[in-house]
């Protein structure tokens, strides 16, 4: 989500060029990973270091955003042990939609789970809270995430590179070596898709490596999922087809885009 106020440029170590990105399948498959990231917004929460994530627009490689999530402080509400996070966006120069993404989040990590609890946007110049309980408030940011992700075959891939929906609960669909520059970090791919939607809804393609993290990403769209055939829009885009439901490379914004995060620019150890 974005809005058209272009923020002052922050500091990242992003390139200004997406770096060369190699997604290879492997052999040596992942079941299982403990992701304790909100999904799919990368941080984790709890105190330490802020996150950074770089959106690349998919077609130039140009860097078009950067997005920062700073743990300010921990507290407890309600019970829980939770971490405010505070969001900072720097836009490129272009003509965004006019869509508000939150201020603040306030989440929590156990061992099992993460969760939002409440999520502050800007209304009307005003900092307007959303939290547990308001009307809606788990259908759009969710109930508890569970941290174990796993590959159980729901995803099937036929021959002609669809996939089928099998009777497999998990999000993973397959393994993965993904080099971004000059690493190459071992991940689980997962497809996080709502195959209820009768137009195909969002699909979230993410490539998590074994000790959790999210390194690569990228946003589908059902193809009449924004009123019009995204196929024609966008021809040479990447599509995913499952259960006979196309999804085209793009998002919110109107374009599509690459996203990396911090870890994706640090050899794993």
């Amino acid at each position: 989500m974005h809005t058209k106020q272009t923020n002052e440029i922050l500091k990242h170590p992003f390139p200004q060029q997406r770096p060369d990105v190699k997604i290879v399948e492997s052999d040596d498959r992942i079941t299982e990973v403990d992701c304790p990231e909100l999904q799919w917004w990368f941080a984790v929460p709890e105190m330490g270091e802020p996150h950074l994530r770089a959106e690349y627009d998919a077609n130039t490689l140009e860097l078009d955003a950067i997005v920062e999530i700073t743990p300010t402080a921990p507290a407890t509400i309600l019970g829980m042990d939770y971490v405010g996070l505070q969001i900072r966006e720097w836009l490129a120069p272009r003509d965004w939609p006019n869509v508000n993404p939150p201020v603040m989040m306030y989440a929590t990590l156990d061992d099992i789970h993460t969760r939002w609890i409440s999520v502050v946007n800007i209304v009307d110049g005003k900092e307007v809270p959303y939290t547990i309980g308001d009307e809606w408030f788990e259908d759009q940011w969710g109930g508890p995430l569970k941290r174990q992700i796993v590959d159980d075959g729901r995803y099937e891939l036929q021959s002609d590179g669809s996939y089928r929906i099998t009777d497999g609960q998990g999000f993973g669909a397959g393994t993965y070596n993904v080099t971004i520059g000059e690493n190459t970090f071992h991940c689980l791919r997962i497809l996080d898709v709502d195959i209820s939607e009768p137009h195909g809804g969002e699909l979230a393609e993410i490539y998590i490596e074994s000790g959790g993290r999210t390194v690569f990403f990228r946003r589908y769209d059902g193809r009449y999922l924004r009123g019009h055939d995204l196929v024609a829009k966008y021809p040479n885009n990447r599509r995913i087809v499952i259960n006979d439901t196309v999804y085209v490379h793009s998002d919110c914004s109107g374009w599509a885009h690459d996203q990396l995060t911090s870890v994706s620019l640090h050899p794993i150890p």
